[in-house]
């Protein structure tokens, strides 16, 4: 605590909602993202009008997101994912998630859940990449 201010000057501590493995995400987690994300771009398409290639581009992007957002609702369902399906989980999250951050000054943004960009499905795959980085070095 500062003296000075009364404010609270110690540095945060990672939200207990923070994630940092793929395998944490769930549906509630996908559901909400893809919302946040069409409530954005809705706003965005508005602004842009529904004629032209721009609108073209947004009505794109919507399918993209909508398809990116099914697929992993698909994967996170399944119940001992293959490695593949791993790598594809790390890849959807990161596509909703990336798509999202340019919007993260918006109402509706989770800091906690969507900041932190995943690099790995789970602890395991994170050893085994370090392990596989430190023996080709």
């Amino acid at each position: 605590m500062d003296a000075r201010s009364g404010q609270d000057r110690r540095i945060p501590k990672p939200s207990e909602r923070a994630l940092t493995y793929a395998e944490e995400v769930t549906l509630e987690d996908v559901s909400a993202l893809e919302t946040f994300l069409y409530v954005q771009l809705k706003r965005v398409c508005e602004e842009v009008g529904e004629t032209g290639e721009t609108s073209f581009a947004m009505r794109s992007l919507l399918i993209l997101i909508s398809d990116s957002a099914g697929f992993l609702r698909t994967l996170i369902t399944v119940e001992r994912p293959e490695m593949w399906q791993r790598a594809a989980i790390v890849r959807e999250w990161q596509r909703l998630r990336s798509a999202a951050h340019d919007f993260n000054h918006c109402e509706g943004y989770d800091h906690d859940r969507w900041w932190r960009q995943l690099r790995h499905f789970n602890a395991r795959d994170e050893a085994t990449e370090r392990d596989r980085i430190r023996q080709a070095h």
